[in-house]
């Protein structure tokens, strides 16, 4: 009875080797690998990979990439997400400007992770001094959807009471005005804090 039991006991602890005499884990396989009969992987949403110990393990994936007719692709090379805005509500300080403009570009917030946000609902022309929430490398693109016009001013033409730093924006000439429906292209800069407006199609 005790010699069955310590053969079973090993027999549960054995390592496996194919192509080596010394596994290191219960099937260690020195060589390249084909898997068949496995239909489902033709619509795998995930991916198992080797890590550096040659040890089959789940990779995980961040959301910017993204499965499209079963290839791995990099979200952001071929769609943009889009997100609304209504301003209807929007406070307009003195000359039109409007500080620190609130998109809902933050952690957490419903624009959150989107390239282009289309905003709507404007109760006037109103001139924008700055946007929240900007981190480096945020590439944005600005849609408007209305009759009102919409002026970007520089951080140098700001009033006194303008945006944080922060959130300003860099127009080389300027300023740069959508006359109702357009849109502006814009990139956050992390290193000077800044957005740096890139184009506008009006």
């Amino acid at each position: 009875m005790v010699f069955l039991l310590l053969s079973f006991n090993g027999f549960v602890q054995a390592q496996v080797g194919i192509g080596t005499t010394s596994p290191q884990e219960t099937l260690h396989v020195q060589g390249d690998l084909i898997v068949e009969g496995f239909s489902e992987l033709d619509n795998s949403t995930a991916l198992i990979g080797a890590d550096a110990q040659g040890n089959l393990t789940t990779l995980n994936l961040n959301n910017q990439l993204v499965f499209e007719n079963n290839r791995l692709q990099l979200a952001s090379s071929i769609l943009y997400g889009i997100g609304t805005m209504s301003l209807s509500g929007l406070a307009i300080g003195s000359g039109n400007q409007v500080h620190d403009l609130d998109l809902q570009l933050g952690p957490g917030e419903v624009n959150n992770g989107k390239t282009v946000v289309k905003v709507s609902n404007l109760p006037g022309n109103i001139k924008i001094t700055g946007i929240q929430d900007g981190v480096d490398g945020m590439h944005l693109f600005f849609y408007h959807a209305g009759t009102q016009n919409i002026v970007f001013l520089d951080e140098s033409n700001n009033a006194a009471n303008s945006s944080l730093p922060k959130n300003r924006i860099k127009v080389l000439a300027g300023s740069e005005t959508i006359s109702a429906e357009g849109s502006v292209e814009l990139f956050y800069d992390g290193a000077i804090q800044r957005w740096l407006f890139l184009s506008i199609h009006d």
